[in-house]
Parts: C-alpha cells; sequence; structure tokens
C-alpha cells in the first residue's frame, strides 16, 4: 500500500449504524484504530440522516435495526450517491437480506459474530476502491474538461479515446477518430525522419514534445504543439501513448506577423535594415571560417526627391516599387537586397572574386534604374550612384564595412552621379585609433576610468521609479567621456567586462543599500560573452552580499542575439535565474523572437527596443507593431518596458496599449550617482507623465 494510500486512510471518516450498543461501540473501536473520525448512529433513520449532514466516505451498517433498517437506509443513500461505499453486517442466518443488500449495490459484508482483521480489511478495500473511483472520475473530469486536445492509444497507435477539445480542433467526432490511428490527421509536411526522431524519443525517454502540421478534417492545415507521453506498466514497458496538444495556429500568425512588421519593408516588401544586418553578420560568421569574401553595395537614386515632391508621396512610393523590382532582376538568389530607408538600398554579394562580381552587378543595376518609368500616365528618369566595400579588404565587421561603403558612395556622388566607385582606404587611422582605444581599456580599470551613470525606468502605473538602469562609461585620456557604444565590444575582445560588470554592480549595490530608497530596483546589461562566464553566480552574489541587496532587485538584461545558438549563455542565464535574479530580454522585437527560444528562457520582462518606439509619431506601421508586441508581451504574463521615449504623444500611445513602463531622456540624461538622491527627491519626471 502507498504512502499517499495510507494518509488518505488516516484521515478518512467512517460512519457505523448500529442498534446493539455493545456492539456499535465495538466496531468503533475496531475501525477508529485506521481512520480519522468515526460517528456513531442507532438506527438507520439516525444514520441517514448524519450521513445527509457529514458525508462520510464509508458507511458500516448492521441489516435489521428499528425505525428505518440498513437496506432501506442504504437504498436512499444510493438514491442520492450511486458511488456512496457501504458494507453490511450481517448473520449467516440473515440470506435473503444479504441478497437485497447486494442487489442495492453495497460494496462489501462482513458476518457475525465480528472479526476485526476481516472487519478493519474491508474497510480498507472499501476505502481503496471509494479513492480510485474518485481518482477515476476526477481523471475523466480533467480529460473531459480540458481545454487541450487528448489522444490516447494503444501500442500500434490505435486511437483508444479522444476528448472534446480533440473534436473541436481536429473536426472529427470521437466516432470517427476511434480505432484510427494518427497518420488519418497527417499533413504530409514531415518527412520519415522527422517520425523517426519523435519514436527514437519515446523509446529513449517515453515522451517527445514539438510542433506538428496536421490536418483538419475540413482539409485546413493547421499547427499544434504536440507532447506524447507513454505510459507503461511497473517493468516499464509501454503499453498506452497519451498525446496533449494545442493549435498554436493563431500563435504562429502572430509570430509571423510581428516577424514580418520587424525585419520587412512594408512598401517593397524588401529585407529592412534590422534583417539586413542579421544576415550580414551571419554571412561574415560563415565567411570567416572558409576564409570567403564578399562585396557590398550601397545605392541611392538619383533625381528621385524632386520627383517625390513634383508627383507626391503616393506616385513616389510606386516609383520605390519598381525600383525595388528592378533590382532584384538584376541579383542572385544567393544575394541579398535591403532597403535601408527612403531612397537608400543595400546589396550583398558573396563571391570568389567580388571586385568583379560587384563590376557586373553595378553597369546592370545602373542600366535597370536609368530606364524610364511609367506610372499612372507619367513617365519619369532616375539614376542610381553606388557604393562598393569589399569584406575583408575595406573591413572584417558589418559596421566598418557598411561605413566603408558609404564613404565609397559619398565618392560615387561627388563624381558626378549615376556611376560607382570602390572604397579607397587612404591611411590607417582609423586602426591607429582602435590600438589607442585598446590601450587605454587596459589602463583603465587600474586608473579608475570607468565610471556609471544610471538611467531611471518610470514605472507607468505607479508613476514611480522602478529601477535604475546601469550604464558603463569610459573616461578616454584624450577623447574624454565616452558611452558604451563606442568601447564595449573592446573591452569585451580584451576580456576586460566580466570583471568591469562585478565591479559595476557590487558599485550600485553598495549605492542603494546606503541610500533612502533601497526598494528600487537595478538592471544591468549583460552580453553572451558576460553570460557565459557567469554559469557559476557566485560572483554575482557576493557582490551583492556585502550591500544586502537580494537579487530579486537585480534584473539582467540580455538581447536574443546573444542567446541563440549560444549553450553556455543559456545555461549562464538559468543559473542567474535559480539564484532569484531576474531577466528582461532586451531589444524585443529586432530579432526573431522564435516560441522555441522563449520557452527555454526565464523571462520576467521584455524590453521593446528604441528603434520601434522613436518612430510611434509618425509610422503607422511602428505604431502597430509597438502595440503588437506589447499585446504579446502581456498574454505571456510579462512586463513590457519601453526605450528611447522622448515624447509625450509615445508615452499616451504606450499606455493606452498597456506597455508598464518607459525609459528614455524626455525623463533626464543618465546620471551619476551623486545626482540620484536629488533626482528622485524632486520627482520631476512626473511632469512628463
Amino acid at each position: 500500500m502507498s504512502e499517499a494510500f495510507d494518509r488518505e486512510v488516516s484521515t478518512a471518516r467512517v460512519l457505523v449504524v448500529e442498534d446493539t450498543a455493545t456492539l456499535r461501540l465495538m466496531m468503533q473501536k475496531i475501525i477508529a484504530t485506521q481512520v480519522g473520525e468515526v460517528r456513531l448512529a442507532a438506527d438507520g433513520a439516525e444514520g441517514l440522516a448524519t450521513w445527509r449532514s457529514w458525508r462520510p466516505d464509508l458507511v458500516v451498517t448492521d441489516i435489521m435495526m428499528p425505525v428505518m433498517d440498513g437496506l432501506d437506509m442504504s437504498r436512499a443513500i444510493r438514491d442520492i450517491d450511486p458511488d456512496a461505499q457501504i458494507i453490511v453486517v450481517t448473520t449467516s442466518s440473515e440470506s435473503s437480506h444479504l441478497r437485497q443488500a447486494l442487489d442495492i449495490g453495497v460494496d462489501r459484508y462482513v458476518l457475525k459474530p465480528l472479526d476485526s482483521h476481516l472487519l478493519q480489511d474491508a474497510v480498507t478495500k472499501c476505502l481503496r476502491d471509494a479513492w480510485r473511483l474518485r481518482d477515476l472520475r476526477l481523471s475523466r473530469i480533467a480529460f473531459d474538461s480540458a481545454s487541450e486536445g487528448m489522444v490516447v492509444t494503444d501500442v500500434a497507435g490505435r486511437i483508444l479515446a479522444v476528448n472534446p477539445a480533440f473534436s473541436e480542433i481536429s473536426g472529427y467526432r470521437a466516432d470517427e477518430a476511434l480505432g484510427q490511428t494518427p497518420a488519418k490527421f497527417a499533413s504530409g509536411e514531415h518527412n520519415d525522419e522527422f517520425y523517426r526522431k519523435m519514436w527514437h524519443s519515446l523509446a529513449s525517454n517515453g515522451r517527445w514534445s514539438g510542433e506538428v502540421i496536421n490536418r483538419r478534417k475540413s482539409g485546413e492545415l493547421y499547427a499544434e504543439w504536440l507532447s506524447i507521453v507513454a505510459v507503461g506498466e511497473p517493468d516499464d514497458r509501454a503499453t498506452r501513448y497519451v498525446g496533449l496538444f494545442s493549435d498554436i495556429t493563431e500563435r504562429k500568425r502572430e509570430e509571423d506577423h510581428i516577424r514580418r512588421l520587424a525585419h520587412f519593408d512594408s512598401l517593397t516588401g524588401l529585407p529592412n535594415r534590422i534583417l539586413f544586418g542579421d544576415r550580414l553578420r551571419s554571412m561574415i560568421s560563415m565567411l570567416e571560417r572558409r576564409s570567403g569574401k564578399l562585396a557590398m553595395l550601397y545605392l541611392d537614386l538619383d533625381r528621385f526627391k524632386p520627383i517625390n515632391d513634383q508627383y507626391g508621396h503616393a506616385f513616389g512610393d510606386k516609383v520605390l516599387i519598381e525600383v525595388a523590382r528592378r533590382m532584384t532582376t538584376c541579383l542572385r538568389d544567393s544575394d541579398s537586397l535591403s532597403r535601408r530607408g527612403g531612397d537608400e538600398f543595400v546589396a550583398l554579394l558573396e563571391s570568389d572574386t567580388p571586385r568583379t562580381a560587384a563590376t557586373l552587378v553595378c553597369r546592370k543595376l545602373i542600366d535597370v534604374v536609368e530606364q524610364p518609368i511609367s506610372i499612372d500616365g507619367n513617365t519619369v528618369d532616375l539614376g542610381v550612384s553606388i557604393g562598393v566595400a569589399i569584406y575583408p579588404r575595406d573591413s572584417d565587421d558589418p559596421e566598418g564595412l557598411l561605413d566603408a561603403a558609404d564613404k565609397a558612395l559619398y565618392t560615387a556622388k561627388q563624381s558626378g552621379r549615376g556611376d560607382f566607385c570602390f572604397y579607397r582606404n587612404e591611411d590607417q587611422s582609423a586602426a591607429q585609433a582602435q590600438l589607442s582605444l585598446d590601450n587605454a581599456l587596459l589602463r583603465g580599470r587600474e586608473e579608475q576610468r570607468f565610471h556609471l551613470r544610471f538611467l531611471p525606468e518610470i514605472d507607468l502605473h505607479s508613476g514611480r521609479v522602478a529601477r535604475l538602469e546601469m550604464l558603463l562609461r569610459f573616461e578616454h585620456p584624450e577623447l574624454g567621456m565616452l558611452d558604451a557604444g563606442r568601447f564595449v565590444s573592446h573591452a569585451e575582445k580584451l576580456g576586460l567586462m566580466p570583471e568591469l560588470g562585478i565591479d559595476s554592480l557590487r558599485l550600485a549595490a553598495d549605492l542603494l543599500a546606503r541610500s533612502e530608497w533601497s526598494d528600487i530596483g537595478l538592471s544591468m546589461d549583460l552580453s553572451s560573452r558576460q553570460l557565459s562566464a557567469l554559469a557559476d553566480p557566485e560572483s554575482v552574489l557576493t557582490a551583492l552580499s556585502s550591500a544586502g541587496l537580494n537579487p530579486a532587485k537585480v534584473s539582467f538584461e540580455c538581447p536574443e542575439s546573444a542567446l541563440t545558438s549560444n549553450s553556455e549563455a543559456l545555461n549562464g542565464l538559468s543559473a542567474l535565474s535559480r539564484a532569484g535574479f531576474q531577466f528582461t530580454l532586451d531589444d524585443f522585437g529586432v530579432g526573431y523572437c522564435s516560441f522555441a527560444l522563449l520557452q527555454q528562457l526565464p523571462l520576467n520582462a521584455l524590453k521593446i527596443d528604441l528603434t520601434f518606439i522613436k518612430e510611434i509619431d509618425f509610422n503607422p506601421q511602428s505604431r502597430e507593431l509597438v502595440a503588437a508586441l506589447l499585446a504579446f508581451g502581456k498574454r505571456l504574463g510579462l512586463r513590457t518596458i519601453a526605450e528611447g521615449v522622448d515624447s509625450a504623444t509615445q508615452i499616451q500611445f504606450l499606455r493606452q496599449n498597456g506597455c508598464d513602463a518607459v525609459q528614455g531622456f524626455l525623463f533626464g540624461p543618465p546620471l551619476a550617482a551623486e545626482e540620484l538622491d536629488a533626482y528622485i527627491k524632486a520627482e520631476s519626471w512626473l511632469q512628463q507623465l
């Protein structure tokens, strides 16, 4: 007998109904040794009244009694509760009454004179049956009322049971599914390898979960998240498979909609600058491994502004759509074309001879753009100027390559437009500047040149400062105070960031502990390298312990790009989460926002990237995207934070769409530690809310 069953028996309630006082007390004494409470009744009428008011787990009753005998009482109880557990106590001479009791459906009988062991055994078995019946009933209720579809099959895959949600999702009635196999609902979208891996997981681990595309009875394809568990015998041999699935079609549409808004230009359908940046970084990473080369083309239309001004923006939009179509015809499927904004485009060409490839493509592009464009009865002429940079000759990082192509474009325009120009690096000043910065960074910790600034995060519900985001600054001996964007990537390459991060956290924790506003939390940006280095959170906990700061008051921020395909970073994040720290997904909306990654992350909040917040005032597409991201975060039960807020209309829009907190220079610039106390006491940010 299991410990759980023993505990349930020890709390069970039993009603004893017996007209003979001595026998009644004896039965009470026998049964009380194994259950929680025993109540007594002297006849059937009293027993029925007690049962109605008390509803015991079990009734033990004599048959022959005055007023109302045990049979009438049992019949009345069973009319009310067909599953009520009843034991009758009888003599062998009362066989006819016993047959009536069995007809009524009593569960067991015990003969007089009473044997204490037999009575206790009957009580135990009745209670066991009662709880098995209860568990079955609860399981059936859960099965029938679950919002997820449920399927039970035998080891051959034949369907034995389905719940109502299955029919609601799939369109198949239970009688149409029973006896069939899940292959009946297959979409044909998955190959044999997919199912081989599924069955291998079930055989090895007893479970599998993943996304499956199935087909409804109507023929419509839909996406479901399916979890399958093998149910086995004590010898671990599977006898049943239980599948639980939910329809995620709408969630997938939302995900695709958000991805589309975030990564594709709404006018031309080309990748926007965010997706282009992702592709460029991926391509460079791939080319590094095999010493490949590529050409970047930076294109700017000539004479577009006068046309846009003369014929209007609607006409100008149609011109841009046609130009994008023409440009696409000049490129291979492996090339990438993006609209960077306005009348600027960028293209990537991978080639072992990038200069030759770029020359051929640039001539084609110039030729097709210069062909007259006729729209709505009007014919216009355009041109295009192109700047070209070569990887890795001109630069080996995305930003440097884009900057080189932009400089080459400037040269092409200065040369008379309608032409292309390759980047020419005239000096090594940029390399020398980087070397100077690296040397200064290596000495910076010893010379105490790293400083903290704090950017408040304002809660839109309470109007209070919810957190202070720590911003690292570097005081360069020649260039002055540098923000993180100008030195952090170099500090990471030099291996300085883990120690700088711990130093910053310790200083900020000490500051909060000494302040009058220690209820305010801290937030800190972490790169993928820092997360990997913090797989053991003891160093972080040690930094906080001296200040007495609760880990729950500290939120680490990290972009999705730092976590994708980075198991060390995910391990570091999980370790920090287990230690009680909070986690905010930074730059939300600029990554791919995959559900697979989101399910792995111990998320507490989402921070929407300022790229979208900045355009709320004038870009309808950005407003739609931000609203979708806020709704998405709310459905996941996460706090949502908007960064880069700089106008009252943005705050109004964010509040109307359920945003929880905001950050931005609208509430003041980042503050030094000594400025915080006066800022928080003045509450001047309230004027902007």
